[in-house]
């Protein structure tokens, strides 16, 4: 099985996000879904962040590789902040443009009490590192293609960059974590399949809310554009299928796909503005 880069590195960064004052409700390409496909995901991290940094601490003292206990000291860092940054989002979008955030996080922090109560910590384990998938695929689309890019950095994109940096970097921690404390193939499978189907369903499901509160569900042109954006063109949800796929193959692990060429730049350009602030 292919294991983590010896070279990994998986820096921790104190970003503080300056949000525009004021943007236009649909933020994204003028799209209610678009924007709300983003808002909902935004909704969800924070609580989800804090999510996998339980199951992983669950573990942390049993952990016997000294390179890994730093990555996973890295991990909850970065999913620390992660959550951070986004609750800001999540309060600007809610103040500005009334939609609800808040509610979405309080109905994701019940099902996920639900889940620590009533699930073992090996299948939370599983869990996470099930939905890591699901963001580090996500995260690799929205680096490899330059229009989604360019469109997110135009508006509130630089917080959705920088997350996509990281995931990309912690990407197989919390997999490395599961591998050695349980590496169970069918229960890390089974908890994908299951995973799959209530984040899909959710997802969708907040997306809609907000769209059906704005008064636009009659907008099916914005509507068509959302499913050509997703499936199509540049189709980051048809693109994901193939390493989506991997993930239940036997000998999966995450750096199997070696994607570290898609954020050297940016990394180099965090660390240099890391050097400027430090010499200040």
């Amino acid at each position: 099985m292919t294991r983590s880069p010896a070279d990994l590195r998986i820096p921790v960064r104190r970003m503080d996000f300056e949000f525009p004052a004021q943007l236009p409700k649909y933020w994204y390409r003028g799209n209610p879904w678009l924007t709300h496909f983003f808002n909902g995901m935004s909704a969800v991290f924070p609580d989800g962040e804090r999510f996998f940094i339980d199951t992983v601490r669950n573990y942390q003292d049993q952990l016997t590789d000294p390179e890994l206990k730093k990555h996973v000291r890295a991990f909850i860092g970065q999913e620390a902040n992660h959550g951070k940054e986004h609750e800001a989002f999540n309060e600007q979008i809610e103040q500005q443009h009334g939609a609800p955030m808040s509610r979405i996080a309080k109905y994701v922090k019940g099902r996920l009490a639900r889940m620590r109560r009533d699930l073992s910590k090996e299948r939370q384990l599983a869990v996470t590192i099930a939905l890591e998938h699901f963001t580090a695929i996500l995260a690799n689309q929205l680096l490899e293609n330059p229009e989604v890019m360019a469109d997110l950095e135009a508006t509130y994109g630089d917080m959705f960059v920088w997350h996509a940096v990281e995931e990309t970097e912690h990407k197989a921690v919390a997999y490395d974590v599961y591998q050695q404390v349980s590496g169970d193939y069918a229960t890390r499978v089974r908890a994908m399949a299951i995973t799959t189907v209530m984040f899909t369903v959710h997802q969708f499901a907040f997306m809609t809310w907000m769209v059906a509160r704005d008064g636009k569900l009659g907008d099916l042109k914005g509507f068509a554009e959302m499913v050509r954006f997703l499936l199509v063109e540049p189709g980051p949800m048809r693109k994901m299928a193939r390493d989506y796929l991997d993930y239940y193959k036997r000998d999966f692990h995450p750096w199997q796909h070696d994607n570290r060429a898609l954020i050297g730049e940016r990394v180099e350009e965090y660390r240099r503005k890391e050097l400027r602030a430090a010499a200040a």
